[in-house]
């Protein structure tokens, strides 16, 4: 008897590829992998990452055109489903072409998805440009699990540590670390991936069910915290200058800033759990993450 066969779209994602590569290393016992992708140009930059792995690969499949998305579900029981953003199009299709996704993995008989999605869907009037994104997609599961007896997981992501590179990058340079001054339990989006596989490798599907996870990392840091870790890595002197509300309003877009004026304003708003470490036995600290990405600071 073959074993379940598992859907991860995209499979490029940070978060797609990470649970891919979990699933290899631990979990090549409970489950396959079939790898999605929009463009052969992205499969074939995923296929240099993982050579020689025993995935099936299925390209072609656009979540803007649900009759491309059958063949990225067929025959699987259950599916990572990763909320699409493509910056050409905008924030505002996110959420129907994750609709579209959720309807074609439900029309091929896939029993269980596991979705990333934000956790923005806490604050939808205050934050209502990117919760606008996800909650959708949860109220479809829901309905989908009343109506067809779908099985379901929610990994709510936090502010990624991956979002920060940029302000790493300038402070390696400047020796000032600028940010708005939040409070904020950074996750690396690898844990993501992580939990993800947990999920969908494990044998008792009911545990995980109806389940909203908080993704996040260790730690709830400031900008003052976040130069000392960049000083300690880089053997620099990189001090903390937090940058105002009305500068970062010039330079960022629309949605991001209503979530960075809300987090400055409520410092305690991302929320902290420990669900993944409960859930993969560890969490990424912000000093490791960059030191993983040090290549990226030459």
């Amino acid at each position: 008897m073959s074993l379940p066969l598992v859907s991860i779209f995209t499979a490029n994602s940070n978060s797609g590829s990470a649970c891919i590569g979990e699933i290899l290393k631990k979990y090549s016992n409970k489950v396959r992998v079939r790898g999605v992708f929009r463009s052969e140009e992205k499969a074939n930059a995923f296929r240099k990452s993982f050579q020689d792995a025993d995935i099936e690969i299925v390209v072609g499949c656009d979540a803007d055109r649900p009759e491309t998305l059958d063949k990225a579900f067929q025959g699987c029981r259950y599916a990572l489903i990763v909320t699409p953003h493509d910056p050409n199009r905008g924030l505002q299709d996110d959420a129907r072409l994750a609709k579209n996704m959720i309807e074609s993995a439900v029309a091929n008989n896939v029993e269980y998805i596991v979705l990333v999605a934000s956790w923005t869907v806490h604050f939808p009037q205050k934050i209502s440009m990117l919760s606008s994104r996800f909650k959708p997609s949860e109220i479809l599961l829901e309905k989908y699990e009343k109506e067809k007896g779908l099985k379901w997981t929610v990994l709510r992501g936090g502010v990624f540590m991956e979002n920060t590179i940029p302000n790493v990058a300038q402070a390696v340079k400047t020796l000032v670390y600028q940010f708005p001054d939040i409070l904020c339990p950074y996750v690396d989006t690898k844990d993501i991936g992580r939990c993800a596989a947990v999920c969908l490798a494990s044998s008792n599907k009911e545990e995980h069910n109806g389940k909203f996870y908080e993704m996040n990392g260790p730690e709830q840091l400031t900008g003052q915290r976040l130069a000392e870790i960049c000083s300690k890595v880089f053997n620099k002197n990189i001090k903390y200058q937090p940058v105002p509300k009305e500068i970062f309003k010039k330079f960022m877009p629309e949605a991001v800033y209503q979530v960075f004026e809300f987090m400055v304003e409520n410092r305690h708003c991302v929320p902290f759990t420990n669900d993944v470490r409960e859930l993969t036995g560890q969490s990424s600290s912000y000093e490791n993450f960059i030191r993983d990405h040090l290549n990226e600071f030459e």
